[in-house]
């Protein structure tokens, strides 16, 4: 590897001298010349290679060996081509929205979606797993299955080298050549004239010592049968013994308040929930209908807030000090928590846990595209998104395309639009669109966020809405559960889809309604 990269930075001046004459000898469609440590050239132009290895080294032979690449062939060898890495609810979206619009004919570009999961999540009812209220399937449906009636190809692959051939001066959107290649794992190069990327983001587990060893994330659908896995278990095992169930929840925003909600209630009588936030109050950015909605029901359902306090590690029992009183009388497997309030001269406590869920802090994977010899051209902010411009492309390229956790875009007041699905909702819609007008030779539209409010569950049979269209109203309790299920069932990705869960939820409810009046006859009937 680093004889190639040696080679390949001696070139340099050369290449500086004549990039005119490379871009006559070499073409972005040779594939033959595509090696996982070499240099692609466009149309005279240098394309960048940029690694995106998720999960193995670059230098691994695995995958990455010159027999083992092979050219990705596409049906049409004449119209567009759209390449899409990652099926989150922008990149899906996207390909669904390119779908839906109307094409001449020579025109109608062919997609491809790239993710390393074989099934679309719907991040935001993963709490529902817990309560039971919805099936996997519901939720988390395989792309193949909502993509059957479609145009759009899927690949279940990890994307490891990026070339874009598309640097702004060198091939701008009215010019025929192809906007780059990307590599996957496989060994696989897709040639692609407009790329999209919906990489999304995973949770940031290295923050404190022991997270990544002893906490649960809860962001996937693996990580929400984990964390429902992990509670039956400890269900079973405390199932008519005296010692509480234990669960600890970090962080304090959406995600850990709807977490501690859903888990409490779930542990009614056989559990003790406690979560910690670092702030002095919960849901710090949230309405404030939505905040006192959810204090009611954390409180009514004897969930201890740790407020103002920060984490400082986690470990097993048997590796804290025998001096402290907490790890002492415990079980050497015994998870604890050292904690440590934010108020100067505060002691640290220790908490004991049979479950710790982390929902802190998450990472864009975007920052896992790194330079292999060449400098890193994809302006990224500090967090790891790709800065963008107001119709979603990202700087300084002219063929890229950047939404929901890769982009970093800012509202007229210069801040950073928040990683949601709603913002990823809405700029899906807008990429699809200027994807459109740019094969047209159409103005791009610039992207404007439009927040529609926010809604948060918090348990089986209470949520909180709050519309950002009439001002102090929220919708809470069983109102409120009724109205975000019915939200987000109208967001679910194909009309097919939406069919076969509505059909499911109604089944549900009605068998719900039927065990509800069969308990309340009962009761009547013991109690006379």
């Amino acid at each position: 590897m680093a004889l190639h990269l040696n080679a390949a930075a001696s070139l340099l001046p050369t290449l500086n001298r004549g990039v005119g004459h490379w871009g006559k000898m070499f073409h972005c469609s040779s594939f033959a010349k595509f090696r996982s440590s070499s240099l692609v050239f466009g149309s005279s132009s240098r394309c960048l290679v940029i690694s995106a290895s998720v999960g193995k080294n670059l230098d691994s032979t695995e995958g990455s060996r010159e027999e083992d690449i092979k050219p990705y062939s596409w049906p049409d060898k004449k119209r567009p081509r759209v390449c899409i890495l990652g099926g989150g609810f922008g990149g899906l979206y996207t390909a669904l929205r390119l779908e839906s619009l109307t094409w001449p004919d020579d025109k109608k570009p062919q997609v491809i979606l790239v993710d390393q999961s074989e099934r679309f999540v719907f991040k935001p009812m993963l709490y529902e797993l817990l309560t039971g209220e919805v099936d996997a399937w519901e939720i988390a449906p395989r792309f193949s299955d909502l993509l059957v009636n479609t145009g759009v190809q899927f690949l279940k692959d990890r994307v490891k080298v990026l070339s874009p051939c598309d640097h702004v001066g060198t091939n701008g959107p009215n010019v025929s050549g192809c906007g780059g290649t990307v590599q996957l794992e496989s060994g696989l190069v897709i040639e692609y004239d407009w790329l999209v990327l919906s990489l999304g983001a995973e949770p940031k587990l290295d923050i404190i010592p022991g997270a990544a060893e002893f906490a649960l994330p809860f962001s996937t659908l693996d990580d929400a049968l984990k964390v429902n896995e992990k509670l039956t278990k400890l269900e079973r095992e405390n199932f008519g013994k005296a010692n509480p169930i234990r669960v600890v929840v970090v962080g304090l925003g959406y995600s850990g308040v709807e977490l501690a909600a859903t888990v409490s209630e779930r542990l009614e009588g056989k559990g003790v929930v406690q979560a910690i936030s670092v702030d002095s109050s919960i849901l710090p950015t949230a309405p404030p209908g939505n905040k006192e909605a959810a204090l009611k029901v954390l409180n009514s359902r004897k969930v201890e807030l740790l407020l103002g306090y920060f984490v400082r590690r986690i470990g097993k029992s048997g590796d804290f000090t025998s001096s402290d009183a907490a790890a002492k009388d415990s079980n050497p497997e015994q998870l604890i928590l050292e904690v440590q309030p934010t108020e100067k001269g505060a002691k640290t406590q220790l908490l004991e846990a049979d479950l710790v869920l982390w929902t802190v802090g998450n990472k864009p994977l975007l920052p896992q595209l790194e330079p292999s010899g060449w400098p890193f051209e994809l302006p990224v902010t500090g967090r790891g998104q790709a800065e963008t411009d107001e119709t979603l492309g990202v700087k300084g390229h002219t063929r890229i395309f950047a939404v929901g956790d890769s982009s970093a875009l800012r509202d007229p007041k210069g801040k950073v639009l928040p990683a949601t699905a709603q913002v990823a909702f809405q700029q899906a819609d807008f990429a699809g669109w200027n994807i459109w007008a740019a094969i047209n030779n159409r103005p791009l539209l610039p992207f404007r966020f439009q927040n529609l409010g926010e809604m948060m569950v918090l348990g089986r049979n209470d949520a909180a809405i709050t519309p950002s269209y009439i001002d102090g109203l929220t919708l809470e309790g069983p109102i409120g559960h009724a109205a975000r299920k019915l939200a987000y069932l109208i967001r679910l990705p194909t009309d097919e889809h939406r069919v076969k869960v509505g059909i499911s939820w109604l089944a549900k409810s009605a068998v719900d309604s039927i065990a509800t009046v069969q308990s309340n006859i009962t009761k009547v009937l013991s109690d006379s």
